[in-house]
């Protein structure tokens, strides 16, 4: 706390006298401090403290009073004011001290807990271990490890710190996770209603869950996709007759490469039922098996579709074999899991699907209250040039409505337009409606659960406590874990490849920025520099050019203008439309950057018999003993089975004729544009060097 201090009260100026009794008391106390620290431990606080910048007043009366007051730079009061924020709360997705500790009392007896579950900078650390970042940098740098106060360390190092404060770290592996803050509950009030379920496909790629939908919609749309694949979630509505009455069923298409896990667990999160894809003539397949896992660890319900049943020679016994052994049993079998046989492609048994799917809808009984405010899932969400942030949603309940004020984590806006999944504007919408939303402020983050609040101060004030309590985690730190400790402990040298990636969605980046985690990076790190969505820019252009980066863009179209603008500073700019050509582009330019290793093969002996001198130095007489000698092949020099030198034979000789090679046998003359002390009996072999396939 500052002392408050009236001017009038004192004096401002030094008299010579009092300054030298300052002075004095000063260095009376240096003095004893040095002799009180003749051994110290380098963690110890007060070695790190800054240089007194007090400023002392002065009374008139009393020149023995000495009053300080702390002036502190504005950068020093934002610090400050950001640190009690973060400190409001300590439950951070990343760090979380679970005791309170009493930093007055220095007792090293307390017990302290924290959690570090991902990369994070040094100022992260330093605040939430309650120890100034200057004293982390020094204690790092004396081990040997360069960090600034921005700079991410990776968990091992962050370990290292921790326990050197007598912490004790928990380590949790992160995963994507939907915010469970405002999940949804059991709905039982009078005015609930039955509302439609959301099926979810699930399935290895190209086992036909797109193809399957458009069975099921009568339409093409799997012969549109890009590269065959499906890359992003779509979600459509489709009504189907059963027992008289139209029933509603909204299914969502989830992409099945490996790269779109966090899409995938995104639609397991908010799905009431799962059709399982199984091609009948490929089986069980990694994504399957993922899904299998998302099935029984949520407890959700499920109907298994083994489809292309009408290929030659399929084995549905051979699937229904593998799927029991992940404990998905067919009613067949004595479980309690539908398995339908089915041709997407040929539209064989769309109707008993449909049928089972409504069935198994009965059973659940699902209902939402179209009279509460409206609360639901973010499946995607993404910038447009001319609408602004358009975000792709799922109503799990209540009713929201054009005017609504919408909060998703540290996002929120006023809905100024509402979509439907046909193309329809709508007024007003219902429970288990698939929409696009207009009138966030900014792109709020895909798999977060949004609701609608009664007012705009209300929202703020769900963002500000949001704020404090989380530190929102950037995908790309899990490539940009700047300093790694492993590095540092092998001297490693290894190359950067900066990357700058812009991409048409959120979901989109997390499946990018997945994949190249999978690349091998022990001889060339990836570094992101920025992941944004939206068009490439001249400010993306010139960072480009300004830190050698290369920029990915992904799903979205580059104005004629941008391209001649990285032509002319020749920064590479790449545009990809399917996952896979990027993950094989990015893999050869990494294997480009890579220096060439060689392996040699003894291909000749020589002895030397004779030197003689000529103008351009001194040439070794020498007789082929074994294999043969080549021009610019490497040789190694022996002298008494010690190696003399190691080197390139620039000139071959065999009478008076420049050769490339002399055979043995025969005699030639060597010389060496780099060593002159050939001896007669010297020992020469002959190396050819060939290059190692490169590999990450």
């Amino acid at each position: 706390m500052r002392t408050s201090i009236n001017n009038s009260d004192f004096n401002l100026k030094f008299d010579k006298k009092t300054k030298n009794v300052f002075k004095q008391g000063i260095d009376n106390k240096v003095k004893l401090k040095k002799k009180k620290s003749d051994s110290f431990d380098l963690y110890q606080d007060h070695i790190f403290k800054k240089k007194n910048k007090s400023k002392v007043i002065i009374p008139k009366d009393d020149s023995h009073n000495l009053v300080s007051e702390s002036i502190k730079s504005n950068k020093q009061k934002k610090k400050e004011k950001i640190k009690k924020k973060l400190n409001l709360h300590v439950d951070n997705p990343h760090i979380k001290i679970q005791q309170s500790i009493d930093f007055n009392s220095h007792t090293d007896s307390e017990s302290k807990s924290v959690i570090i579950d991902s990369p994070l900078s040094i100022e992260e650390l330093s605040i939430k271990l309650q120890i100034p970042p200057e004293e982390i940098i020094t204690g790092l740098f004396l081990q040997g490890i360069p960090v600034t106060v921005n700079k991410i360390v990776d968990i091992s190092i962050a370990t290292q710190v921790a326990q050197k404060y007598n912490f004790t770290v928990f380590n949790q592996n992160h995963e994507f996770k939907l915010d469970h803050q405002n999940k949804l509950q059991q709905i039982n009030s009078p005015t609930s209603i039955n509302r439609a379920p959301i099926i979810t496909i699930l399935g290895h790629v190209d086992h036909g869950k797109t193809t399957l939908l458009d069975a099921i919609r009568n339409t093409h749309f799997a012969i549109k996709e890009i590269g065959g694949i499906t890359q992003s979630i779509s979600a459509y509505e489709v009504n189907w007759k059963y027992n008289s009455l139209d029933k509603q069923l909204i299914f969502i298409d989830t992409p099945g490469h490996e790269a779109f896990s966090s899409m995938r667990l995104r639609c397991a999160q908010i799905t009431d039922l799962v059709i399982l894809i199984v091609a009948a003539d490929d089986g069980l397949k990694p994504q399957t098996i993922e899904a299998i896992d998302y099935i029984i660890s949520k407890k959700l319900p499920c109907i298994v579709a083994i489809n292309k049943i009408d290929k030659a020679d399929v084995n549905i016994t051979r699937v229904s074999e593998q799927l029991a052994n992940y404990n998905i049993l067919s009613t067949d079998w004595g479980g309690e899991i539908l398995f339908v046989e089915i041709s997407a492609l040929k539209k064989i048994n769309i109707d008993k699907l449909l049928t089972a799917i409504c069935t198994l809808v009965e059973s659940i009984n699902l209902k939402a209250d179209p009279s509460q405010l409206a609360q639901g899932i973010i499946l995607e969400a993404y910038l447009n040039r001319t609408k602004g942030t358009i975000v792709n949603m799922v109503i799990l309940n209540g009713t929201l409505k054009v005017g609504d004020i919408i909060v998703s984590g540290n996002a929120y806006g006023r809905v100024k337009k509402i979509i439907n999944s046909v193309g329809h504007g709508l007024a007003i919408a219902g429970p288990s409606c698939i929409l696009q939303v207009l009138g966030f402020h900014s792109i709020p983050q895909a798999g977060k659960y949004f609701h609608v609040v009664p007012n705009e101060k209300e929202a703020k004030k769900l963002i500000a406590d949001n704020y404090s309590s989380n530190v929102i985690y950037n995908t790309k730190n899990l490539l940009n874990s700047n300093a790694k400790l492993h590095n540092y402990k092998n001297k490693t040298n290894v190359k950067n490849l900066n990357l700058i990636i812009k991409a048409d969605t959120q979901g989109t980046i997390d499946a990018v920025i997945h994949s190249f985690i999978q690349i091998p990076q022990s001889k060339i790190k990836l570094n992101i520099l920025t992941s944004s969505l939206g068009v490439v820019s001249n400010t993306d252009i010139d960072l480009a050019y300004s830190t050698q980066a290369l920029i990915i863009a992904f799903n979205i179209n580059i104005s004629t203008n941008i391209l001649n603008a990285a032509e002319k500073l020749n920064v590479c700019l790449c545009k990809f439309f399917i996952i896979y050509d990027l993950i094989d582009y990015i893999r050869n330019y990494m294997l480009n950057l890579i220096d060439p290793e060689y392996d040699k093969s003894l291909i000749g002996q020589a002895k030397v018999e004779t030197t003689f001198s000529i103008s351009k130095g001194i040439v070794a007489g020498c007789i082929v003993e074994s294999g043969k000698l080549k021009k610019n092949a490497l040789i190694n020099v022996y002298r008494s089975d010690q190696l003399v030198y190691e080197g390139i034979i620039s000139s071959l000789k065999q009478i008076k004729n420049d050769v490339d090679e002399v055979i043995i046998g025969n005699e030639c003359g060597i010389m060496c544009a780099d060593y002159n002390l050939w001896q007669s009996q010297d020992l020469i072999e002959v190396y050819e060097l060939y290059e190692k396939p490169k590999a990450l």
